[in-house]
């Protein structure tokens, strides 16, 4: 899956950045079986369209419909800087499968160390 344009962006009343992307392919249950190795997945098959949500802490969450091409992500207030690119890795990583899904953790741990500085928690002995 690639991002074809960003059809919207606004700032959302708790300072976090908000983008709807049209993406080239639709979203698929694949691609939630490989959210779900990096954060809270919620599937609501119920409805009429399948809905979902995506909730990765202090990084993203994304909202959309299974089947459907376009995607709402929300990027964190405090951390958008480091996060900013973190959508376009998921969607990456998700055409490289297994290893794709060590890749990511790897960077996600590059992310994390970098949010620890910002926030005075790194003492250099941390991991």
């Amino acid at each position: 899956m690639r991002i074809l344009k960003s059809v919207q962006t606004k700032v959302c009343v708790d300072g976090s950045l908000m983008k709807e992307y049209v993406l080239d392919e639709p979203l698929t249950q694949g691609f939630l079986k490989f959210l779900e190795q990096f954060g809270t997945v919620r599937y609501l098959e119920q409805l009429k369209k399948p809905y979902f949500s995506f909730e990765k802490e202090r990084f993203i969450s994304i909202k959309g419909f299974v089947g459907e091409s376009n995607v709402e992500v929300r990027y964190k207030k405090e951390f958008q800087d480091l996060v900013a690119d973190y959508f376009h890795l998921l969607l990456y990583y998700y055409r490289e499968g297994e290893p794709g899904i060590v890749k990511l953790k790897g960077v996600e741990e590059s992310i994390r160390e970098k949010m620890k500085i910002r926030l005075g928690l790194s003492d250099g002995n941390s991991r």
